[in-house]
């Protein structure tokens, strides 16, 4: 399905469509190989999780990652 109000990204002759605004962000400031870092990140610490106690440290380290994300996307007027 073709979306009727789609949102595009220009970068030097290129043209990129972005899916949502977030998408759109991502796009325009190049943050694709950041995100996928971030994703690793978690990703690795997931995986070194065998109790609740290391579950507590892994969620409270994300948790500030996270933060420190929606500080900087209210700092940047990207969030509300």
């Amino acid at each position: 399905m073709k979306n009727k109000n789609p949102l595009y990204v220009v970068k030097g002759k290129d043209v990129l469509e972005a899916n949502s605004f977030f998408d759109l962000m991502i796009k325009k400031f190049n943050l694709g190989p950041a995100i996928n870092i971030l994703q690793n990140i978690f990703h690795l610490l997931l995986e070194q999780v065998e109790n609740f106690a290391m579950f507590k440290v892994v969620k409270e380290f994300m948790d500030q990652m996270l933060q420190k994300i929606q500080d900087l996307g209210k700092r940047f007027g990207v969030l509300t």
